[in-house]
Order: C-alpha cells, then structure tokens, then sequence
C-alpha cells in the first residue's frame, strides 16, 4: 500500500503544470507581433491620406536608392531605412508624374526600429538649426539634408516621428486640400497618430513664408 500510495503521488507530481516556465515559443511570437505593431504608425497615415483625398487617393513607394524620388525625401537618413510611401491627389498635376514637395500631401518614412527613426529625427532637427556647426557644413550628406529640408520651409509643413515612422505632413500658400486652416488640418493628423488620451508631440513646423522649422510641442487628444 505504502509502495502504491508513493507510485501515484509521483506521478501526479510529473503531471503539475511547470508554472514558471518560460513562454512558449507561439506565445513570444504573439507578444513580439503586438510590440511591432505598436510602434508602426504606417497606416494610421494611409487612414489619414485616404480620408482626405477620398476617391483621389494616390500612393507611391520610394526606395532610398531610386534616383528619381522628389528631392524633399532626401531628409531621412538611409540608416535602417526600409522605404519611403507618399500619398498625392491622382488628379494632380495633371500632365506629369508628381515629384514637387507640393505634388504630395504626405511622406511617410518607414524604419527597421524606432531608435532607427529617432536618430534620423534628431538628424533633421539638427539640419533645421539656423547656424549648424561648421564641421558639419563640409558633410557632403548634411547639405543635402539641409537643401531637401529647406524645400519645405516656403510654404510650410510639419515634420513628426512616431514610432517606427518619420512623417512629413506637406502645407501650401493655398487653402488646404480638405477646406478650414491649416492649424485644423494638422491637429486632424495628429489625432491619426494618437492611440490613447492625452499625448505630447514635439513637431518641427514651417507655416507658409516662414523661411525655417521650429521645434514646437503639440497637445493631442482623441
């Protein structure tokens, strides 16, 4: 009886599930999944641009390495660069291909990591400084940076990193591409890009005849 009574409390012992072990493997993979997701804002702006452009939406992918990208994309640095997606009016303009800063309405940047994309945010926020230092000015990329990034000065834009994306939100001289200001049409993009509550951005903006981006902070709220 003694025998029998140990035989079945050890095989009931090997039946307990092992209660701290690690994940299994289907487990990691799902939590990792989410965790990518998380940080991917790719279609919160394709969301954004169909919104706006509604039966006009147009979309274009960029390779860092096509030679005939606009010139404006040439603001994101190449490190952890997968591609570039920008959004324009099929409608316009009307007898060629789109290429101009103001044949668009949005760039989008999508990076390998989101420290990729807050490297290349700090690059650019670098770039929009009025007297950079001299060193840097003999950096053959940097002042590339700066002429792509000073395309969008004149008539305005805003430029955001979220997650693993980099944004470039394109303004005009003109009326903007839905009616209302443009303080509106950028508050409806950020709202894209916010998930929960209230939420800080720190943008650089450029408003028509400006002339530079400034580094502001953005309140966002659903």
């Amino acid at each position: 009886m003694i025998l029998l009574f140990c035989s079945c409390n050890e095989k009931a012992e090997k039946q307990k599930p092992e209660l701290n072990s690690e994940p299994s493997i289907e487990t990691k993979t799902e939590l990792k999944k989410e965790s990518e997701l998380e940080v991917d804002y790719s279609l919160s702006a394709e969301l954004f641009a169909k919104d706006v452009l509604k039966e006009n939406y147009r979309e274009h992918s960029f390779e860092a390495t096509d030679l005939n990208k606009p010139k404006h994309t040439e603001i994101f640095d190449n490190v952890g660069l997968k591609d570039i997606i920008a959004y324009s009016n099929k409608n316009y303009p009307k007898n060629s291909e789109p290429n101009y800063y103001e044949h668009f309405i949005l760039f989008v940047a999508n990076y390998q990591s989101e420290l990729n994309a807050l490297k290349t945010f700090a690059l650019i926020e670098m770039t929009s400084k009025e007297k950079p230092a001299e060193y840097l000015l003999t950096n053959k990329k940097f002042v590339q940076r700066i002429n792509a990034l000073k395309i969008g000065t004149k008539p305005g834009g805003m430029i955001i990193q979220k997650g693993n994306q980099i944004f470039s939100l394109v303004k005009t001289c003109r009326e903007t591409p839905i009616g209302g200001t443009w303080s509106n049409y950028e508050k409806k993009f950020i709202k894209y890009l916010t998930k929960q509550g209230d939420e800080e951005f720190k943008v650089l903006n450029s408003n028509c005849g400006m002339d530079k981006y400034e580094l502001k902070t953005i309140q966002a709220s659903r």
